[in-house]
């Protein structure tokens, strides 16, 4: 039996003798030990330009071009569009530098730079008092608490208006008063009561939250105004009958509520109501009641002094409990 082999081997593959390999290996080393030209030798044989316009006239022969084309600058740009872009430029880096190094001012965060009533004799409550407030008030500056509850009162639609500092011997004062004059809904109050901020705030979250939906509930009608019966007043406590401690009222942190009046024309005042009034009782029941989730001083009748008010105040307890009678 005849018996055959197929060569499979790529045709193209070149066959390196051994001394091929031998003479290729010593041509590298010769090159890889050839001296190599120095830096004087190159700069002879292709020297620097002597001046700018030599290497001016260098680039445009090479590049084939004029060299304001090759660097690519507008033929038809003269020197006053050149002049007008540069000074574009530079003013759009200096807006930029400004923009990066000024932070701004904070509106919330940093106290109010606005002017300000300066601390003064008397108020615009009618109650007087001496050249200094009880606390210490910089002029045209305002606390940051003062500024956030002014812009809380805002926010709820509160109409008040700003008094000047109250100051009555070493016991009493504001030092940022503000007179409240209506509540969210429209409702108004009857006098206008001046007081501190807190104390504004707390009472109109109280009528909104939960006065006005209570007369709601049981008259369906809305509330038109709150009778009040006094916010700052310079005395101890229950006009100083049997008392030496100094009330609330004069650091302008209590208010007092002597009735309502409806959209009706309904008068509800918070005297005592005979067996009856249902209505009623269960109105200034669930105010009354209410009002301790605001303040932590609540009184009214049945409390010595107090059968034809109610009386709301922020006390500071140093137990920090609530006292609501």
């Amino acid at each position: 039996m005849t018996s055959f082999s197929v060569d499979t081997s790529p045709k193209d593959t070149q066959v390196v003798t051994r001394s091929q390999a031998a003479r290729g290996q010593a041509a590298a080393v010769a090159s890889a030990t050839a001296p190599r030209p120095s830096a004087a030798a190159l700069a002879q044989d292709d020297p620097p330009p002597e001046s700018i316009e030599q290497l001016i006239a260098e680039t445009e022969t090479s590049a084939g071009l004029p060299i304001d084309s090759y660097l690519g600058f507008n033929e038809t740009e003269d020197s006053a569009d050149v002049a007008a872009i540069a000074d574009a430029e530079a003013k759009a880096a200096e807006a930029q530098t400004a923009a990066a190094t000024d932070p701004g001012i904070d509106p919330i965060n940093t106290a109010s730079l606005l002017p300000h009533v300066d601390p003064g004799a008397g108020t615009d409550a009618g109650q007087g008092g001496a050249a200094e407030p009880k606390q210490n008030r910089i002029p045209g500056l305002m606390p940051l608490a003062e500024r956030q509850c002014r812009s809380e009162l805002n926010a709820m639609g509160v109409t008040f208006s700003e008094v000047e500092a109250i100051a009555s011997g070493s016991q009493c004062g504001i030092a940022y008063p503000v007179k409240l004059q209506k509540l969210p809904g429209n409702i108004a109050i009857s006098p206008d009561v001046t007081v501190n901020c807190e104390t504004a705030l707390a009472f109109a979250q109280w009528v909104q939250n939960d006065v006005a939906p209570a007369v709601r509930v049981r008259y369906l009608t809305g509330l038109k105004s709150i009778e009040t019966m006094g916010g700052y007043s310079c005395r101890r406590v229950n006009n100083g009958t049997n008392s030496r401690t100094m009330s609330e009222h004069s650091k302008g942190n209590a208010i007092d509520v002597g009735g309502f009046t409806l959209n009706t024309g309904k008068a509800i005042d918070v005297s005592p109501k005979g067996f009856f009034a249902f209505r009623e009782k269960g109105l200034l029941k669930s105010v009354r009641a209410s009002g301790c989730a605001y303040f932590s001083t609540v009184l009214g009748p049945g409390y010595p002094k107090h059968d034809d008010h109610f009386h709301f105040d922020l006390k500071q307890r140093s137990s920090g409990r609530t006292y609501c009678n």
